[in-house]
């Protein structure tokens, strides 16, 4: 059950964090708590994702929060979005 969650909250966060922005208001600390979501997702989510089943696509997406700058935006994997 807590993969099934794991999944669909890295679904519904990866748009925004892929824009660097927090998948939530916060009132302080904004930044400081995305970075640690996303070492947390980098590090730790993607064997549990790929156990769980989730497709490649989301598995990149969730690589690609470890990447930065136009290494992120050129990589064969970007979705795409807009910001």
């Amino acid at each position: 059950m807590a993969d099934q969650h794991l999944a669909e909250a890295a679904a519904h966060w990866e748009y925004d964090l892929l824009g660097d922005q927090l998948p939530w208001g916060a009132w302080e600390n904004e930044e400081e708590m995305r970075a640690e979501l996303t070492a947390w997702l980098v590090r730790h989510a993607p064997a549990r994702l790929r156990a769980h089943g989730v497709s490649e696509e989301l598995l990149h997406r969730i690589r690609l929060l470890g990447v930065t700058g136009l290494d992120r935006w050129e990589d064969p994997h970007w979705p795409g979005h807009r910001y």
